[in-house]
């Protein structure tokens, strides 16, 4: 089996700020805040390497130990993939995938990603 080489979906629009970042996703009109952790990914994901590879880079450049950076993108991206933002990974799918596993081994993933429903601009 080939290793994955997570690529974030072409249509959506990131925003950087500070470590942070902004992700648009124009398909499900949500807004999703990735923390430092996860914008590093989020920028990583374009299809030209695997995890493994992501988690060496990464590792490299901080000066972190490997198995901690490789846990850290591995949560990230299974995560990204629950979002919907990775290319191959339909939201309702997954959605319906994590549910039933929730269901059978309840959920003790700490939110990298924050998700909300995009307005139509106006405030409250």
């Amino acid at each position: 089996m080939a290793a994955l080489k997570p690529k974030v979906r072409q249509d959506l629009v990131a925003v950087d700020i500070d470590s942070e970042a902004v992700v648009y996703d124009p398909e499900e009109a949500l807004l999703h805040h990735l923390n430092p952790t996860a914008a590093v990914v989020f920028k990583l994901c374009d299809g030209s390497g695997t995890i493994r590879e992501l988690s060496e880079d990464i590792a490299e450049v901080l000066g972190m130990p490997f198995d901690t950076v490789q846990r850290q993108v591995r949560r990230v991206v299974s995560q990204f993939k629950r979002e919907g933002l990775l290319e191959g990974h339909s939201r309702e799918i997954v959605e319906q995938i994590h549910r039933h596993s929730e269901h059978r081994h309840g959920d003790h993933n700490e939110r990298l990603i924050e998700t909300e429903e995009q307005t139509d601009g106006r405030s409250a």
